[in-house]
């Protein structure tokens, strides 16, 4: 049973914003298109685990899909399955890359193209995540589960080079194929149900109360001010901020394309760039228009806001605005 799903990263849609509205000049821009490309790689690589964990058997397993746990108050760890059960629990991390690949106790080394990168150990990333949960569990509920953990290498085109020196790669690097038979010699493992289906439920619900979603302040993170961020209503046709007001619809300029949520997508840009409150000024700064257009706009989205008059300011909650534009 699927107790948490997967859902699209924040960071994603930050990433695609910041892009929509910075210069195609802007010196940081590359740096934001490199990682955009890696931030998506790695959620293939987690929806590729996804495909393989829904042919286990889920009657009595919780399958939890990217969870973000608090080690302290600043500090967390991330975790790309968790298949949680009465008698273990199993971690899944999923590395969506390319290339030759050679894991050794200190690093893992990826050749492509005759160039040689270095990244962190998986085995140990995703040890150390398979400790900070078991922690946890026993910390919270009182309750030592036997567990083990796995490194996912979901690149078809990658190969993976054996290591004699270091047994671990052997052990837990597998291909999302290997997922279903790793899993029954686990089960057959781990027979005894050490905790009740009702303290399962309770740790269930303790782990999805505990999740803490990223949502990294994208401008400090690349050092753009708020002032380098475009405004205006982006066009999707033609991809220029270019979108003009006319009666119940936004027309493009450049394309004659026509919309009639535009401003919603640009309050989400709004929102993932700047912050999650706007006010009716603001509004008309940031979408070009007149302050009597962008109070009537936000008014009728019915958005939750606080203060009255020039004070107010609109409540920018993402997933509401999501569900505006799929309703539009």
């Amino acid at each position: 049973m699927i107790k948490k799903m997967r859902e699209m990263p924040v960071i994603i849609l930050k990433l695609e914003a910041l892009l929509r509205r910075l210069s195609l000049k802007h010196q940081r821009r590359k740096s934001i298109e490199e990682e955009l490309a890696m931030r998506y790689a790695g959620f293939r690589g987690e929806q590729a685990l996804d495909y393989h964990i829904a042919q286990i058997p889920q009657k009595n397993h919780f399958i939890f899909q990217d969870l973000r746990l608090p080690l302290s108050k600043d500090s967390f760890f991330q975790i790309d399955i968790l298949l949680l059960s009465q008698q273990y629990f199993i971690i899944l991390e999923a590395k969506n890359i390319a290339g030759t690949i050679f894991i050794d106790q200190n690093q893992l080394l990826r050749t492509l193209d005759e160039k040689e990168d270095s990244y962190p150990n998986p085995i140990q990333q995703v040890e150390n995540q398979q400790y900070n949960l078991d922690e946890l569990i026993e910390n919270h509920c009182k309750i030592k589960l036997p567990s083990t953990s796995f490194v996912a290498m979901t690149n078809p085109s990658s190969i993976i080079k054996p290591n004699p020196q270091y047994s671990a790669v052997a052990k837990n690097v597998i291909r999302p194929a290997a997922i279903r038979q790793r899993f029954g010699d686990v089960n057959n493992s781990y027979q005894k149900e050490l905790i009740e289906k009702k303290e399962m439920q309770k740790l269930s619900r303790l782990l999805i109360g505990m999740h803490t979603p990223s949502d990294p302040d994208i401008l400090k993170q690349f050092q753009i001010g708020k002032g380098e961020i475009l405004t205006g209503i982006y066009c999707d046709q033609c991809n220029n901020l270019s979108m003009t007001k006319r009666q119940r619809v936004w027309d493009c300029t450049i394309c004659s394309y026509t919309s009639k949520n535009a401003h919603i997508q640009a309050l989400i840009d709004y929102r993932l760039l700047i912050g999650p409150t706007i006010s009716c000024k603001q509004c008309s700064s940031f979408f070009q228009i007149s302050s009597s257009i962008s109070s009537k706009l936000l008014r009728s989205l019915n958005l939750n806001f606080f203060g009255e008059g020039k004070n107010r300011a609109y409540k920018l909650e993402l997933e509401d605005l999501q569900k505006l534009i799929k309703n539009k």
